[in-house]
């Protein structure tokens, strides 16, 4: 792990939407990451619109940006439309924070 310090941010939302990802947006914007890694923890996350997916590509390409608890049907459409080129994921916080067990896209299939 380096010694740079990490931020998480638990999102307390259920439905990741415009207005959230604005504010959100707002409140990194505000902060001074110094090119540190942000995680943004998606535990109690239940929907997603498609200003999630600009969101991810336009913010992963200046900052280091890591998903944390990732909901299952949501990992699978960020696996699809190979999302996991732009972040890295992980299963949980400790796994994020000791560098461990990265989620990475297997190459899975639609099955009809």
């Amino acid at each position: 792990m380096d010694d740079k310090k990490k931020y998480v941010f638990d999102i307390k939302t259920k439905d990741l939407n415009f207005k959230s990802l604005a504010n959100l947006a707002i409140l990194l914007n505000k902060i001074d990451v110094d090119n540190r890694p942000i995680a943004l923890d998606l535990k109690e996350v239940e929907s997603v619109t498609e200003d999630f997916f600009t969101f991810i590509k336009n913010f992963s390409e200046t900052t280091k940006l890591t998903l944390l608890n990732i909901p299952s049907e949501l990992f699978a459409i960020l696996n699809l439309r190979r999302y996991d080129k732009n972040v890295r994921m992980f299963n949980n916080n400790l796994d994020y924070i000791e560098d461990k067990h990265e989620l990475v896209n297997r190459k899975f299939h639609v099955v009809k």
